[in-house]
């Protein structure tokens, strides 16, 4: 199988009746040092009409591939067993708090109407550039769902869910954002992230909070960023990376700090890397940074750059697993016996070495990428967590 430099063909199968995620053809390329645009969550120019989802092609590029996860197999055991429906299910739209797309309404006059705690539901369309969802708000997609621009929140708070994404989704203003159980795929910009929390415009202080939880990245150059810049105001991001599946991703994530006011704090945890360049990225940070949890597989450096701390964290066939020596903990080196890494199956076989690598009591998200609680203790009766994003299920 080719890496990064060729065009892999990648398959991602959870067997049975619990999740698949298919893709063909994904295409990488080099990550420059500025993997963003300006500070605006757009483009500049004006939202554009949704369009069906099913103009993208059906071959791994738009909705079509992806998760086609359902409920647990019939025993409702074992590592093919999905907790969380992937992709998510539409929700009834006859409640109030949601407003579906297009059949209740055009997004345009959803947005505008939408209050605190509603869900504007996207089934079936594409989004493209220009986009910022109101304050509070969840923008959830179904069937087949997908966002090909660059696209924001407008206000201190939001949700965005359910989408195949080969686009970008950016918080670049004050507030608290979560960007989960998303598909995020090869685009047509050669070095865009596919999330970005930022601060980096140099007349408005921004104080950004984000949270990137199970999504999976395939094929694009670079996955999360975090960017702060200038030497006045305030210019902050405060960003929780967890229990995400990066596979053939040349730069998973990437923190980078400048100016003199810039502040970044970030936290990865519990994320599974595949074949990547550098899969965590430091760059003039000032605070430690923890990361916890992660698996690293077969790529050139795992961690590089300002301090972090490691723990319980696995690598293997990495040629660097720490670029920079961390200020305290090491990697385990250990075969993670992935069940079918060339096909991009990242769970863990049963004879994988990240499997009850962590200690009862230890702090751990709460799930997996499946949806599946952790810790499960796959072996033996103690509740022992797993390295990476996948929990083996007894």
């Amino acid at each position: 199988m080719r890496s990064r430099g060729g065009t892999p063909a990648i398959a991602v199968i959870v067997i049975g009746a619990a999740a698949a995620i298919a893709c063909s053809e994904l295409k990488s390329a080099v990550v420059a040092d500025d993997a963003g645009g300006g500070g605006d969550a757009q483009d500049g120019s004006t939202p554009s009409e949704l369009e069906d989802g099913g103009t993208l092609s059906d071959d791994g590029s738009g909705p079509g591939g992806g998760f086609e996860a359902g409920p647990k197999g019939d025993s409702g055991v074992g590592p093919a067993a999905a907790c969380r429906k992937i992709p998510l299910d539409c929700l009834d739209p006859a409640p109030a708090n949601v407003i579906e797309v297009t059949t209740e309404s055009t997004l345009q006059d959803a947005f505008a109407n939408a209050k605190v705690g509603d869900t504007v539901q996207v089934r079936g369309k594409t989004l493209a550039s220009g986009w910022q969802v109101p304050a509070y708000v969840t923008l959830r997609g179904c069937e087949g769902a997908a966002i090909s621009g660059n696209i924001g929140f407008a206000g201190s708070g939001g949700t965005i869910e359910g989408f195949v994404v080969s686009g970008s989704i950016i918080a670049n203003k004050s507030g608290s954002y979560v960007v989960r159980y998303n598909r995020f795929i090869a685009g047509t910009a050669p070095n865009e992230a596919g999330v970005s929390g930022r601060s980096i415009d140099s007349l408005v202080s921004a104080s950004v909070t984000l949270v990137v939880d199970s999504n999976s990245f395939e094929g694009r150059p670079a996955g999360v960023e975090a960017r702060t810049n200038y030497d006045t105001m305030t210019h902050a991001v405060d960003i929780t990376v967890r229990n995400n599946a990066f596979a053939h991703v040349a730069r998973p994530f990437v923190a980078s700090e400048s100016g003199l006011v810039g502040v970044i704090n970030a936290k990865l945890e519990h994320n599974s890397f595949y074949d990547f360049d550098t899969a965590i990225s430091f760059v003039g940070v000032d605070r430690k940074s923890t990361t916890s949890g992660n698996l690293f597989v077969r790529g050139t450096k795992g961690i590089e750059g300002s301090a972090y701390d490691v723990a319980y964290s696995l690598a293997w066939q990495v040629t660097t697993p720490a670029a920079t020596p961390p200020v305290s903990g090491t990697f385990a080196i250990g075969a993670p016996a992935l069940v079918d890494a060339d096909a991009g199956d990242l769970r863990l076989g049963a004879s994988s070495a990240a499997v009850d690598a962590i200690p009862n009591g230890s702090m751990v998200p709460a799930e997996d990428y499946l949806g599946c609680p952790r810790p499960a203790g796959a072996v033996g009766a103690a509740p022992k967590s797993d390295i990476g994003a996948f929990e083996s299920q007894p």
